[in-house]
């Protein structure tokens, strides 16, 4: 193998486990796609598929819009196999975050009884109670409140929990109008909060990366 191949066989290395050669506020991955998490939608309350399924849609929609992509992993407590199932029983980190959606839960420090959900660390939680009750009072079907309510939970994970404004999906509460802009028009993250989401997720990408290039490192 001559000097120079060696160079070249070097140089890849470097750039393919040297997460931290990249820059931190970068919004695309190698691939010059949108950043992407993975997302574990832990279904407590046992919420059927034709009301998850275009939940996760809409959630999807709402944070793909502002340039972040989401895989989701269904993880099913009531399932046999749930802790064999794909992903399900891995520890939460940078970029695999989780969704608790419960049948309910009490009022708790930082919440009201109307509070629909709440985030911390790399978990959020959302009252499936709260999203129907929501959705009787607004007219509407209970996904369409299911959806943007994960979106905004995943929103404080990604923004902290200043992260409530005054326009759009991050507003601390919902008016019966905001589900007649069409489609999910009223649900949307703002510019800056955009911009501020996919530089924390190229963020985390990088940290997963150098935590997983230290692991291997250290299983040599």
């Amino acid at each position: 193998m001559n000097q120079s191949f060696k160079g070249f066989v070097l140089l890849a290395a470097f750039l393919t486990f040297a997460p931290q050669a990249l820059p931190w506020d970068r919004s695309e991955n190698l691939n010059g796609l949108p950043p992407r998490i993975n997302v574990r939608v832990h279904n407590y309350a046992q919420v059927p598929t034709e009301i998850l399924a275009p939940a996760e849609a809409a959630a999807a929609d709402i944070l793909g819009k502002a340039g972040v992509q989401i895989t989701w992993t269904r993880c099913d407590p009531a399932r046999a196999d749930h802790d064999e199932a794909a992903g399900c029983n891995q520890l939460l980190g940078p970029t695999n975050l989780g969704v608790r959606i419960l049948p309910q839960f009490g009022v708790i420090p930082g919440t009201t009884r109307r509070t629909m959900g709440f985030a911390a660390g790399h978990l959020a939680s959302v009252s499936m109670r709260r999203v129907q009750e929501e959705a009787a009072e607004c007219g509407v079907k209970p996904y369409e409140v299911l959806g943007p309510a994960i979106a905004h939970e995943i929103g404080h994970l990604l923004l902290g929990q200043q992260g409530h404004s005054h326009t759009g999906i991050m507003r601390a509460r919902w008016r019966r109008e905001d589900y007649g802009t069409a489609p999910l028009g009223a649900f949307k993250f703002t510019a800056q909060q955009a911009e501020q989401m996919r530089a924390e997720v190229g963020r985390r990408v990088q940290e997963q990366g150098a935590t997983e290039v230290a692991t291997m490192t250290a299983t040599k």
